[in-house]
């Protein structure tokens, strides 16, 4: 198995991105939702403390494309437990893509996977060739695996409680006209921006806040 600390390395040493406008907000499906958000419990507790786990990295927006090609797949990780799925790719250039919804060992000592339940890890070699491990992620795995695969779980972890970089309302500029997706699928009309301050009206509701820019990507996941 590789290791996987330069790839960690590339992605907190990715540049910031410049302030973008609502052309490279996400559009937001029916019931979707962003980055899962720390409880109100632990957002409390940390409130005054920042959480620099991912600090310096950037999002993905616009073309990934290097010198005109696809960036080369290095590592998939999957898993699969009921109606739960969460994945996490490695690609060349420090490039990150997780998705998630609902919610080096021997393989002789690999526990088979469950019937509703299955993880898997796939390594890509220079030439692209995979080799692939496939168990059950409820099992305790062997230290080699487990090695390999704890680091994946805390990226995953830290880019899925992170709206920073997996919110694209993040550093967006926001605009008179512009509308935004709130939590709740609600759409806000921005009606005014004074300085650092935001305006926004509801178009459902007789109801409008006042939101610091810096602050839009806590509340709203998408335009519409």
């Amino acid at each position: 198995m590789m290791p996987f600390a330069f790839l960690l390395a590339a992605l907190i040493a990715a540049q910031q991105e410049p302030p973008h406008d609502i052309t490279m907000v996400d559009k937001v499906p029916p019931d979707a939702a962003i980055s899962t958000p720390l409880p109100r419990s632990v957002e409390k507790q940390f409130r005054k403390y920042d959480l620099p786990e991912l600090a310096g990295a950037r999002q993905a927006l616009g073309s990934q494309l290097i010198d005109g090609q696809l960036p080369k797949p290095l590592i998939d990780y999957v898993v699969v437990a009921g109606k739960l799925t969460q994945r996490v790719s490695l690609f060349q250039g420090g490039l990150v893509v997780v998705d998630a919804s609902g919610a080096g060992g021997t393989i002789r000592q690999l526990t088979p996977p469950a019937e509703t339940r299955v993880a898997t890890l796939r390594v890509y070699d220079d030439a692209g060739a995979a080799v692939v491990r496939t168990y059950d992620p409820m099992a305790s795995m062997p230290k080699p695996l487990s090695d390999q695969v704890l680091p994946l779980q805390d990226l995953l972890r830290a880019i899925t409680q992170d709206r920073g970089v997996t919110n694209t309302i993040a550093n967006y500029q926001p605009a008179v006209g512009d509308e935004l997706v709130s939590d709740d699928n609600k759409v806000w009309r921005v009606a005014r921006v004074k300085g650092d301050v935001v305006e926004l009206h509801c178009l459902s509701a007789p109801t409008m806040m006042y939101v610091s820019k810096g602050s839009l990507n806590n509340y709203f996941i998408g335009t519409r």
